[in-house]
């Protein structure tokens, strides 16, 4: 069996079918998918999957037997937020049921969820409440949904998770929080420890396990525009927040926060007080309790300080993806008619300089023969030994496009160009972001926190940097060629991310199945059933575990 394959979905595809002839499977164990950031649950406008796009993957799975939980957890809030509302949802017992007759999801909001005194050390940094009312119920994907009514996540009911992006760091959180218990933080949802072996087993797909430069992109593309960014948010907030959570057809699911409608305010008021300078937008976005901050660099670095990396009870997996191309380090062919069309004719600006000088002049004739010589392919091919295309692109943006956009009062600052492109067949709302990530440096601070084994921090799947992908610590990352497949029910296997290895077909999206190109929806498919197949043969460890 192979399982060295540069491509992470061959060796999750070889290791697949190996367990399918050696061990057996329990279908009966739920698949609890974890959304990233931005990401819903109930499918938005009733027809758009977060899993699947314009398909589904729980259907998918779930016509292939397998029993499928999809939680509705906030899709910009902070881990701590998220791990509180993925426990509540897991276990209050009650779930909205996908029918397969009317391909419709029942319509419960009844979840209330408590965020506990996390945010009582510093309330000018949290929200106005602890707790939220009114949520919907995580949805269950089942063909046997009555055996489910009253199920609940515990160590008898155990549960896999597979998580995209945030999602990795969030059950990351989750499980720490079961293995050491909150204390006084939260002592009714986390009061108890060792309880990390209720799950058997983690995959990530495309997570930050050690944070993303998108932040620092976005935060230097509006580097000189942060109060009127957060106004144009806060509007977006109010438009999106104004019904109640039940009828939203997008849910932030930030309440708590102040960010929905207060009484019987119209939605005038509502914009105006979400807009304000001391309102609950600004003071949430500078707060660091969001998802913004928690997928930066430092972020996730304030998660490893205070979370478990793994638990020693849990099977860990994890997936990279990139879709760039290097930068090009050849001149294109066109680069000799692209000069020749400059404004300002190049051979004629030499001319009328050198003529201006004394006594050069008499020389004329020699000039215009030095000058049609320099037209030529031979003469231009002296260019690009004097700069490469991607310093010129680069003085391009620096020294024109961003000084003329500051002039014209623009408050935004455009990328330079780095070491990689985005690949053709990027999601086109994606691939501005993959760009301007493969020219983001690490600040001095990153690279300390990141360590000396920095790797490679350019490429990327057009929102996370590959090389965040592999896990949390290198100490707990393993190449997935050196998995035991014939003893992995022994200690040594469990607590370590095994990294199937990188995809350079899926970008961000693709990963979830918002795809343009359909062969990379029917690998996508076969991903999810891949993993599906390989974590349900997975054994649970039976006896608490120990910390690492």
């Amino acid at each position: 069996m192979n399982l060295n394959d540069p491509d992470g979905l061959v060796n999750l595809r070889n290791l697949a079918n190996h367990v399918t002839s050696n061990l057996p499977e329990d279908k009966k164990v739920p698949i609890v998918l974890v959304q990233g950031f931005v990401a819903w649950g109930t499918p938005l406008f009733g027809a758009i999957n977060y899993w699947g796009g314009i398909e589904s993957i729980p259907r998918l799975l779930m016509d292939k037997g397998y029993t499928v939980i999809v939680p509705q957890v906030g899709p910009l809030s902070s881990n701590w937020e998220r791990a509180c509302e993925l426990y509540r949802q897991l276990t209050i017992g009650r779930f909205n049921s996908f029918i397969p007759t009317t391909q419709e999801i029942e319509a419960h909001n009844d979840v209330d969820v408590s965020y506990g005194k996390y945010f009582d050390s510093n309330p000018a940094k949290g929200p106005r409440l602890s707790k939220t009312s009114g949520r919907r119920r995580a949805i269950l994907f089942s063909q046997s949904p009555q055996e489910y009514a009253d199920w609940k996540w515990s160590e008898t009911s155990k549960a896999h998770f597979i998580c995209h992006s945030q999602g990795g760091n969030t059950v990351r959180c989750l499980i720490s929080l079961m293995i050491r218990g909150a204390g006084d933080l939260h002592a009714e949802y986390f009061s108890a420890r060792g309880r990390d072996n209720w799950a058997i087993s983690v995959t990530t797909l495309g997570t930050p396990h050690k944070g993303t430069t998108i932040i620092d992109v976005i935060d230097n593309f509006l580097l000189n525009s942060t109060d009127q960014a957060i106004k144009l948010i806060a509007r977006l907030f109010a438009t999106i927040s104004f019904r109640s959570p039940g009828q939203r057809d997008y849910d932030l699911q930030l309440d708590h926060w102040g960010i929905c409608r207060d009484g019987n305010e119209t939605f005038e008021e509502m914009r105006q007080r979400l807009e304000s300078t001391s309102g609950p937008v600004s003071k949430w976005v500078h707060s660091n309790h969001n998802g913004l901050y928690d997928n930066s660099i430092k972020g996730v670095s304030d998660l490893h300080m205070r979370a478990e990396t793994t638990s020693l009870s849990t099977y860990y997996f994890s997936l990279s993806f990139h879709s760039t191309v290097p930068f090009p380090s050849d001149w294109p062919p066109w680069t000799i008619d692209a000069i020749r069309s400059f404004p300002i004719p190049l051979v004629s600006f030499i001319r009328e300089v050198l003529h201006s000088v004394p006594l050069i002049n008499v020389g004329v004739w020699i000039i215009d023969r030095v000058l049609k010589g320099v037209v030529n392919t031979a003469g231009w091919a002296i260019i690009p030994r004097l700069i490469n295309i991607r310093d010129l692109v680069r003085w391009v943006t620096k020294e024109v496009l961003n000084r003329l956009l500051s002039e014209t009062d623009y408050k935004v600052t455009l990328p330079p160009p780095g070491k990689y492109l985005p690949r053709k067949d990027t999601l086109p709302l994606m691939a501005p972001f993959a760009y301007a990530i493969g020219g983001q440096d690490l600040t001095p601070e990153q690279k300390s926190i990141l360590g000396p084994n920095l790797g490679d921090w350019y490429q990327n799947d057009g929102i996370v940097n590959t090389e965040s992908m592999r896990g949390p610590d290198d100490s707990v990352v393993r190449d997935i060629a050196a998995f035991p497949t014939s003893d992995i029910n022994s200690d040594g296997v469990r607590g370590i991310y095994w990294h199937f290895g990188v995809n350079d077909m899926m970008d961000h999206a693709d990963e979830i199945g918002i795809f343009i190109e359909e062969n990379t929806a029917q690998s996508m498919k076969e991903m999810y059933v891949n993993l599906a197949t390989l974590i349900t043969r997975l054994p649970p460890r039976k006896r608490q575990s120990s910390r690492l």
